[in-house]
């Protein structure tokens, strides 16, 4: 939706938005709310970001910890990972070594799940991040994209090393590989945090205080380095759950609606 020079024309033109229930949490990805949402897509929203699952102000490398331990979640836990999407917004720093430590601790999570429980370790997890080649610098904060191949290597690293562990950690049942996973992805979060100069937090809540639904309403914002507007979407003002007003760094502003 076109229009920069007039938005106050497009906004006024736009229906009156409709509130929208979504099901926190959800496996993969999803075309709207209405179909559900994954931690991604509910940080998205937080950060009053167009709807998607690479958020502008997540790092890539915790974007892909954060999309595995969702999906590896089972439907019965994936909603404890609602109060860590707050934190998740305001971690893309230019540090160059974000892709290394994320793969760190993901390998060195699948290890020592190994050991404990007597499986072997996978070859591939040496907690050793992809080096990149010449010409293969990464892409600075703010640009889309899957990266470097380095770093699409990495992405699948850190993929792989979550599923190591998650597969050590099943045998002492399903409560106890979901409090794992979601410490991992804390322990991912407040090293993203750390490189970008942020406090470490620790937001996570038992099951029962995760809320399992939020209600959001579209709005109409500027998409970022573009000249067009993109459909994003909003908490309904004063019905928030507490555990998602938590300080979303890096959230883009947006027109209002």
């Amino acid at each position: 939706m076109r229009n920069r020079e007039n938005p106050e024309a497009l906004l006024a033109a736009a229906p009156p938005a409709e509130t929208i229930t979504i099901e926190l949490l959800a496996k993969g990805a999803h075309a709207c709310p209405s179909d559900g949402a994954n931690v991604l897509e509910l940080a998205a929203v937080l950060a009053g970001e167009p709807w998607s699952t690479c958020p502008e102000s997540v790092h890539p490398a915790l974007a892909a910890a954060a999309q595995a331990v969702n999906d590896l979640l089972d439907d019965d836990h994936r909603r404890l990972l609602v109060p860590l999407a707050p934190w998740l917004p305001g971690t893309r720093a230019a540090d160059a070594g974000t892709w290394a430590a994320v793969v760190g601790i993901c390998d060195r999570a699948a290890i020592t799940a190994a050991r404990d429980t007597g499986l072997p370790v996978p070859p591939r997890i040496d907690g050793k991040a992809v080096p990149e080649g010449p010409g293969q610098a990464g892409s600075p904060p703010g640009k889309r994209g899957h990266g470097t191949w380095a770093h699409r290597q990495d992405r699948r690293k850190i993929t792989d090393a979550i599923r190591s562990a998650q597969l050590s950690w099943a045998g002492s049942g399903s409560e106890r590989t979901a409090e794992a996973l979601c410490q991992l992805l804390t322990d991912c979060i407040n090293e993203c945090r750390r490189l970008a100069g942020e406090q470490p937090v620790n937001p996570r809540l038992p099951l029962a205080d995760c809320p399992p639904r939020l209600l959001v309403q579209q709005r109409s914002m500027w998409s970022p380095g573009c000249d067009w507007m993109s459909i994003g979407y909003q908490p309904v003002a004063g019905l928030m759950p507490a555990c998602l007003r938590g300080k979303t760094p890096g959230a883009h502003e947006a027109a209002p609606t």
